[in-house]
């Protein structure tokens, strides 16, 4: 599956209708969202989406606005909130927090999953909205699966296409090992070194001028109280562009050239919210689970090792020895000398090279002979 994003261009009173239908799709997630909540809290009985989607039938003689609205555009709001709940259920996904109610001045997406819509070069039809156009910058190639409108906080509206395709790489058959961090995003095995940008400090200190001038001087709710925040989430949709984009273009790099990537199996979560380093923001800010979950699914292959002791291990004799964080060269009593994020990767490279012959339960100091 891929997912094509094009601009798109819709006339007032098509911008009126969509906000007004997004609006109900919020207010329906509420609703359902309430729903379960009492029904679990008064019964202790768990509510489907099946028996939400059922109920659209009752809501919509309670309100005929609903039937302007595709009936499956409808139906994704339960199933997309029962996907919220499969998501915080999950042992594995520590991001995911439990279901929260959403406020109708945010546009919630438009989501037409098979069907109810058609389109023809740069036209996009259907027959809530009639015809609207897209700026078409680049084609797309395979069968349309799914289709959602978007907005942005300055009211700019996108068309998101996802397509089945299967895309074919051609094998290169080459390993590597990266150490990633929020100075050095990656440093691999091999001695290459890619600076993070700073582009997150940059909007940062924008935004906490804005937020302290909003807080100080003005009442909450009051013009200019708003219209700072808008400012404001209009520099953290800014920033969010440039850190993901630098991101997806490391990611691209690395993937086209290597079929198997090692890294660190780290915690994040629990790191970002740890007292002790201090770098809170600077993890958040480096999108290190981002670069990783791109990395997941470019890359044909990405093995993730115990990230004990990979900094403090020397890669040629194998002595450990203390490197705390603003130690940058590791320096060995066996006269090993290495930048700190180096030695890292390619201690992660013979991790990972031990876990592809079979070796899972290895310690660092024996997964040395893979070096």
């Amino acid at each position: 599956m891929i997912c094509y994003q094009y601009r798109l261009y819709p006339n007032r009173e098509q911008v009126a209708l969509l906000w007004k239908h997004a609006n109900k799709l919020n207010s329906l997630y509420n609703y359902f969202l309430n729903q379960r909540n009492i029904v679990y809290d008064t019964y202790n009985i768990p509510v489907t989406r099946y028996d939400q989607q059922a109920e659209l039938v009752r809501l919509k003689k309670i309100d005929p606005e609903l039937k302007d609205i595709y009936s499956q555009v409808l139906q994704q709001v339960p199933l997309r909130l029962d996907n919220t709940f499969k998501a915080f259920f999950r042992k594995d996904n520590e991001d995911q927090g439990y279901p929260r109610f959403r406020s109708c001045r945010n546009f919630f997406s438009i989501c037409y999953p098979q069907s109810g819509f058609t389109i023809a070069d740069n036209i996009f039809t259907t027959t809530a909205y009639g015809d609207i156009k897209f700026y078409k910058h680049r084609p797309y190639n395979g069968k349309i699966k799914q289709v959602t409108i978007t907005c942005d906080s300055r009211n700019r509206f996108y068309i998101s296409i996802t397509v089945d395709v299967i895309l074919r790489k051609p094998y290169t058959r080459k390993v590597i090992g990266i150490d990633v961090g929020i100075t050095n995003l990656v440093a691999t095995n091999t001695g290459d070194i890619i600076k993070n940008k700073t582009h997150a400090k940059y909007f940062d200190k924008q935004i906490d001028k804005l937020k302290s001038r909003r807080d100080k001087q003005y009442k909450k709710g009051s013009r200019e109280y708003i219209r700072l925040s808008r400012t404001i989430n209009r520099l953290y949709e800014m920033k969010n562009r440039k850190v993901t984009d630098y991101l997806h273009k490391i990611s691209k790099n690395l993937t086209s050239k290597y079929d198997t990537i090692f890294c660190e199996d780290l915690s994040l979560k629990r790191m970002s919210e740890s007292n002790i380093t201090g770098l809170n923001r600077g993890l958040r800010n480096s999108g290190l689970s981002t670069f990783i979950s791109y990395l997941n699914y470019k890359s044909k292959q990405l093995i993730k090792v115990n990230p004990r002791n990979t900094s403090k291990t020397c890669n040629r004799c194998g002595n450990i020895i203390d490197m705390p964080l603003h130690k940058r060269t590791y320096q060995c009593t066996c006269g090993y000398v290495e930048d700190r994020d180096i030695n890292a990767a390619k201690n992660i490279h013979c991790l990972g090279q031990a876990i592809l012959n079979g070796y899972t339960e290895i310690t660092l100091q024996e997964a040395l002979t893979f070096r």
